[in-house]
C-alpha cells in the first residue's frame, strides 16, 4: 500500500469517527430535550383558605401532556405542553355551578419534584408544589 493511499484511508477513518461521535452527541441531546412528566403527582396548592392537596396524573407524548387533576373541588381533564424541564397545562373545575378556568406553569426542581403557579381566572395566582408518586 502506498503512503498516499494510507494517508487517504486515515483521513476517511477520522472523518467517519467524527461523524459517529457527532451523531451520538446529537442523539443524547435530543433525548434530554424532553423531561419526563409522566406519572401521578401529589400536589399541594397554597390557596386562599390554606393548603389544598390534589392529585395530578399526566401522560406525556413528545412535548404534549394530557391527564387528570383531582381535588376536593372535583376532577378535570388536563391538557398542556412541555419545553425542556418546564410544563404549562390548563384545566377547568366547577366552582358552584360556574366553570373556573385554571392555567398552571411549573418547572422540575429535580426528576420527581415540581414547583410552579396555578392562575385562576379573576382570582389570582397560587403557588404549588408537586412530588411524583413512586
Amino acid at each position: 500500500m502506498t503512503r498516499q493511499r494510507l494517508a487517504r484511508y486515515s483521513v476517511v477513518a477520522a472523518l467517519m469517527l467524527a461523524a459517529v461521535t457527532a451523531l451520538a452527541s446529537s442523539t443524547a441531546s435530543a433525548q434530554r430535550m424532553f423531561a419526563s412528566f409522566t406519572g401521578a403527582w401529589n400536589v399541594t396548592v397554597q390557596g386562599p383558605q390554606g393548603p389544598m392537596n390534589s392529585l395530578l396524573t399526566l401522560k406525556q407524548s413528545g412535548d404534549t401532556v394530557s391527564g387528570q387533576f383531582e381535588s376536593e373541588l372535583g376532577t378535570a381533564a388536563v391538557t398542556g405542553m412541555t419545553k425542556g424541564d418546564s410544563i404549562k397545562f390548563s384545566f377547568s373545575l366547577d366552582a358552584g355551578g360556574q366553570a373556573l378556568a385554571l392555567q398552571a406553569t411549573a418547572a422540575l426542581k429535580d426528576a420527581d419534584n415540581l414547583a410552579g403557579v396555578i392562575e385562576a381566572a379573576g382570582m389570582g395566582a397560587f403557588p404549588f408544589s408537586a412530588t411524583r408518586k413512586p
